[in-house]
């Protein structure tokens, strides 16, 4: 992650600015007899709240210029949040609503209007679901690839649902002009799911890759090497990721986000290093060269300043080590003078991911590597346990942001661990990068 204060608040005071359109839609122009306050109050929750749901799709869009501006690791745990204030907001609305006058519930009544009552029973069921298969998704053992799917169609149905109640009960958008704007606000969220789901895929049959080899790592890893056929490949910067798609269609739903892990002076050679996490990734090693792949990318802000004069900080668990081994092959290849550390927990000394390139590039480059072993083997003589912040103070370089950059990926408590001591040693926000998304 990396804005400045500005950039902050013009993205915190455009976001609430849509969030707040519904209101100010409603309250433009002539207004209707007042109500009681609480069903006042409840319908602007259901308007906001039914926003909110909207933005979703934005922040999912894949769109560079956002996730430049946010980070990838910001951006999704935004939208987590963002979602679940949107489900109680459009949860409150019907419940407040039936509090404060009990004929409201004519809403949900069959004998009165059965097709009205099914849909809007539907929507509140949609929301639920969408809720519990979010998060509970790995207890409830659903495959990533079909909750993202479900997790689009069941927003677009609430959404969709949402607009022709409001444009049924006319309250505040009886004028065709307010109506024409509720139906382009979800129009656009229909196109932004349109577009990732429909033309993005098409664009991605236009540049295929082939799979030219599948490698063995250790810690039950597998390196997929890509390379481009009928195009010259993929420019992109070290610490990037693409989504990847295997098969002969580019349509699947079958498609993950993984860190390219190779350098970013061959962009006709990508390297993709995938651990057994899930269902998918377990099959990894089943990948036989010659198999057809389709990149979607490249996104993300976890890059190194491009200055070699600043110097970079790694603090990573397990996997987390692929975005940073592009970023020193990276150095390695351009001959990069500039100073790193690198501190980097794993279980054991068999699941070192890159153990032994990682011993070759600390002489190459000016690299100091900080292992730490939960469980080490005998006669050893490094760091025990977990990354803290002793262990922290003991190996960080004595800099508070000024020359160095750090980044953090690995583990979701190592992560809510590290960023939090770096800003108390007074490492600045912008210089902290982190990326904890854990798709699989």
């Amino acid at each position: 992650m990396k804005y400045s204060l500005g950039t902050a608040l013009l993205w915190i005071g455009g976001y609430l600015l849509l969030a707040a359109a519904p209101l100010l839609i409603a309250y433009w122009g002539p207004l209707p007899p007042p109500r009681n306050f609480w069903v006042e109050f409840s319908v602007g929750l259901g308007f906001v709240g039914l926003a909110i749901l909207g933005l979703q799709f934005v922040l999912t869009g894949r769109f560079a210029h956002v996730a430049t501006s946010l980070g990838l690791d910001s951006m999704l745990q935004y939208h987590r949040q963002a979602g679940l204030v949107a489900f109680f907001f459009i949860l409150a609305h019907p419940l407040i609503l039936f509090l404060a006058d009990r004929a409201y519930l004519e809403y949900l009544d069959p004998r009165a209007n059965l097709p009205r009552a099914l849909a809007l029973s539907a929507a509140l069921g949609a929301l639920g679901l969408l809720i519990v298969s979010t998060l509970w998704r790995q207890p409830l053992r659903l495959p990533y690839e079909w909750w993202r799917l479900l997790h689009g169609l069941l927003a677009l149905f609430v959404v969709l649902v949402g607009l022709v109640h409001i444009l049924q009960v006319g309250f505040y958008v009886s004028p065709g002009w307010k109506q024409a704007l509720w139906v382009l606000l979800t129009g656009s969220a229909l196109a932004l799911l349109i577009n990732t789901r429909i033309v993005r895929p098409l664009k991605m049959r236009q540049k295929p890759w082939r799979v030219s080899e599948v490698r063995e790592e250790r810690g039950r890893a597998w390196t997929l090497v890509l390379q481009p056929e009928g195009h010259p490949g993929m420019n992109f910067l070290p610490g990037q990721f693409v989504w990847l798609v295997l098969g002969k269609s580019a349509f699947s739903i079958q498609q993950h986000p993984f860190s390219l892990a190779s350098s970013a002076t061959r962009p006709d050679r990508l390297e993709l290093t995938i651990k057994a996490l899930g269902d998918f990734t377990a099959r990894t090693g089943d990948v036989q060269p010659g198999a057809r792949a389709y990149l979607e990318g490249p996104y993300g802000y976890f890059v190194p300043n491009p200055n070699p004069s600043r110097g970079a900080v790694f603090i990573v668990g397990g996997v987390g080590i692929t975005p940073v081994m592009s970023m020193l092959r990276t150095f390695r290849d351009r001959r990069d003078p500039r100073p790193l550390w690198l501190i980097y927990a794993n279980p054991d000394w068999e699941r070192v991911l890159f153990r032994e390139e990682l011993e070759v590039l600390e002489p190459t480059l000016e690299l100091k590597a900080v292992h730490v072993l939960e469980n080490p083997p005998e006669g050893w003589t490094g760091e025990r346990g977990r990354i803290g912040p002793a262990l922290l103070d003991r190996h960080l370089p004595d800099d508070r942001g000024e020359g160095f950059d750090y980044f953090v990926c690995g583990p979701e408590p190592m992560m809510d661990s590290v960023v939090p001591h770096l800003r108390k040693r007074g490492v600045p926000l912008r210089s902290i990068f982190s990326e904890r998304f854990q798709i699989v």
